[in-house]
C-alpha cells in the first residue's frame, strides 16, 4: 500500500491533497502544528477516515521531520507547510526563512540519507517572478523577488533543483500562481473580499476596506492546481513546473465580479487613498486603506502554463469568473 506525506494538511492545498490520495486508496499521513482547540475544519472529510494520520508537530524541527520520513518511508511528499501571507513576511523575516527555507533543506537531507525512493513536491510560488513584468511568466524567467517570502521560496525552489541534479532525487518544484478557493484562509485578500461581501449581504457589515486595487494576479481554482501537482510527482522524470491560467485580472476586477455575484454594482470615485466603490444605490462599500499597501507589492503576475501542459498535459478547468463566482456564494451560505 502506498503512502504519501503531507506537510500543512489542514491548508487548503494541503486538505484538497489529502482528500484526493484518500479517494485513491493511499494511507495519508498529514502533519500539523498542535493548536489548542484542536479544530481543523478543512480536514473534516479526512479525520474519520481509518487511512488518515495526523502527526502534530512542527517543520523547523529538524529532528520531529527527520523521524517522520524514516517512520513512513512515504512514497510521495508534499511540502505544503509555509509562512505563505507575504506582508506579515516583512513583519518576521527570520521565523519565514526558518520555515520556508531551513525547513525544506532539512526535508532534503532526510530524504537523501532515510528515505532516497521519496519524490519529493516542493510549492514554489508566482511571487518569486516579483519585479519581472515581462507578459507571460514561468520557471524560466528571471525572478526579482520583492519580499522576504518570496526570497525564502526562491532559495528553496534552487535547493530542490540543487539535490535533483547532485543526488538524483526525485524533487519537482511547482511554481504555482495565485490559486484560490472556499478555503482560503481569510487573511487572504481573495477570501477577505468573498467574505466581506456576504456579510455585507446578510446585514453584518457594511464596508470592506483594501490596499492596492490595481495589482494584477493570474487567479485559478486550488483544486485544479493540486491535480497539477499530483500529475508532476507521477511523471516519468522529476522536473520544474508552471502552473497558471494564462489569464491576469486586477484586483479591482475580482471585487467588482464579486459584489456582482451578489447582486451589487460597484462604480468607482475618486483617487488614491480617496478612492471609493459605491454600490447601485450609492452606498459605500469599498474603501482604501494605506495599512492594506505592501512594502514593496508585485503589480504584474501573467502565468505561462503551456509546459505543463504540454509534457503532462494539464490544464486549468475553473475560469476566472466561475472562481469568484463560487467563493461568493461559498462564504454567503456560510454567513446565513
Amino acid at each position: 500500500m502506498k503512502t504519501v506525506l503531507i506537510t500543512g494538511a489542514s491548508g487548503m492545498d494541503g486538505s484538497i491533497l489529502s482528500e484526493k490520495y484518500l479517494e485513491k486508496g493511499w494511507d495519508v499521513i498529514g502533519i500539523d502544528r498542535w493548536n489548542p482547540t484542536g479544530l481543523r475544519p478543512n480536514l473534516i472529510n479526512c479525520t474519520g477516515n481509518e487511512k488518515f494520520t495526523l502527526e502534530t508537530g512542527d517543520i523547523t524541527d529538524k529532528h520531529f521531520m527527520e523521524q517522520m520520513i524514516k517512520k513512513y518511508q512515504p512514497d510521495h511528499m508534499y511540502n505544503m507547510a509555509a509562512i505563505s501571507l507575504v506582508p506579515e513576511s516583512f513583519k518576521i523575516p527570520t521565523v519565514v526563512f526558518e520555515t520556508n527555507t531551513l525547513a525544506v533543506l532539512n526535508m532534503l537531507e532526510s530524504i537523501r540519507y532515510h528515505s532516497p525512493h521519496t519524490r519529493f513536491y516542493q510549492a514554489s510560488t508566482s511571487e518569486q517572478i516579483g519585479e519581472n513584468t515581462q507578459k507571460l511568466q514561468n520557471t524560466e524567467s528571471k525572478m526579482l523577488p520583492t519580499s522576504p517570502y518570496a526570497i525564502a521560496k526562491l532559495a528553496s525552489y534552487h535547493l530542490v533543483r540543487l539535490y535533483r541534479k547532485a543526488y538524483g532525487i526525485f524533487g519537482v518544484n511547482g511554481m504555482l500562481w495565485n490559486h484560490e478557493g472556499p478555503r482560503r484562509g481569510r487573511d487572504f485578500v481573495t477570501r477577505k473580499i468573498s467574505l466581506a461581501i456576504a456579510r455585507i449581504k446578510h446585514g453584518k457589515q457594511d464596508i470592506v476596506s483594501l490596499g492596492n486595487l490595481d495589482s494584477f494576479r493570474d487567479w485559478g481554482l486550488a483544486n485544479d492546481y493540486c491535480e497539477a501537482m499530483m500529475m508532476m510527482l507521477e511523471a516519468d522524470e522529476p522536473d520544474d513546473y508552471a502552473v497558471a491560467t494564462g489569464e491576469t485580472h486586477s484586483v479591482r476586477e475580482f471585487v467588482e465580479h464579486a459584489f456582482d455575484a451578489a447582486g451589487y454594482k460597484i462604480t468607482w470615485e475618486g483617487e488614491g487613498l480617496n478612492e471609493v466603490g459605491k454600490d447601485q444605490d450609492g452606498i459605500v462599500r469599498v474603501t482604501i486603506n494605506e495599512r492594506y499597501y505592501r512594502p514593496s507589492d508585485v503589480l504584474y503576475l501573467h502565468g505561462d502554463p503551456s509546459k505543463i501542459k504540454e509534457k503532462l498535459g494539464w490544464e486549468p478547468k475553473t475560469k476566472f469568473k466561475e472562481l469568484v463566482t463560487m467563493m461568493v456564494e461559498s462564504d454567503a451560505e456560510g454567513e446565513k
